[in-house]
């Protein structure tokens, strides 16, 4: 059976994933995410740990401290920054690398490989480009399947400031657009995520070989519409697109379609 990874959405459905085979739950972390409305604490925590913000020395410290606390029932991690590998070298759990916006050329996931059990394949690549890295890869691969796409991260309140200048009252989880573009911003203590509005939809690759994880990311996503996804791949209430998967990201200088 496929092995989904499904990022926790609410306390209210844990119980209801937990019945669902090959899922395994995926908790922002309080304090060291950016982008998740529902955080928990690392005593809450009994299965996967995402820490998906930047961090400093202090921040890495303190890291360190809490995931020690959860020793013993945290069973792996999904995190970005690199600082993060120093911390958890001696830890028993699984270790997935996010890098986002750089996972994006065979050579480079292999490298980072040696030091992780997977990566996280970027979601700004074509289906092609996808089947290709994992083809070369010499590990299986964690492969985003469904979720809200990021378009850019700050540590910048963005939202707030902006808000600020306009003499605005603050709205968080706020839907802005560029011309005909529409994004969802979501801001906390620790920065601000931009979001593409609709939910990136790759379950076509359900069926690719060398896969470590098909990860459901589940932001912001009700409880009805989280378990008829994870259950069965229903999407039928969920605005979403295929974002890049037949759209290559790559231009010559100068194409005005670009």
């Amino acid at each position: 059976m496929k092995k989904k990874l499904v990022t926790v959405n609410s306390k209210e459905i844990i119980n209801d994933l937990r019945e669902i085979d090959n899922v395994t739950l995926l908790y922002p972390l309080k304090s060291f995410c950016v982008g998740n409305e529902v955080l928990f604490e690392i005593e809450e925590i009994d299965d996967f740990v995402l820490v998906n913000r930047i961090l400093d020395d202090e921040d890495l410290d303190l890291l360190k401290k809490v995931l020690n606390k959860g020793k013993g029932n945290i069973k792996g991690i999904v995190f970005d920054d690199l600082g993060v590998l120093d911390i958890i070298k001696d830890l028993n759990i699984v270790k997935i690398l996010l890098l986002d916006h750089l996972a994006t050329n065979y050579e480079s996931i292999n490298y980072y490989l040696e030091y992780v059990d997977s990566v996280v394949v970027s979601n700004d690549l074509t289906e092609e480009e996808i089947k290709e890295i994992l083809n070369k890869s010499k590990k299986g691969l964690v492969l985003n399947v469904f979720g809200l796409k990021t378009l850019m991260y700050s540590r910048r309140l963005l939202l707030t400031n902006y808000n600020k200048f306009h003499n605005l009252e603050f709205k968080n989880n706020e839907v802005a657009s560029i011309e005909n573009k529409k994004f969802r911003i979501i801001e906390n203590e620790y920065g601000t995520k931009f979001y593409a509005l609709k939910y990136y939809n790759a379950l076509k690759l359900l069926e690719l070989e060398n896969v470590f994880f098909y990860w459901y990311d589940t932001t912001l996503l009700n409880k009805e519409d989280t378990l008829k996804l994870i259950k069965e791949n229903n999407v039928e209430n969920i605005e979403c697109d295929e974002l890049f998967l037949n759209k290559a990201t790559i231009y010559k200088v100068g194409d005005i379609d670009a």
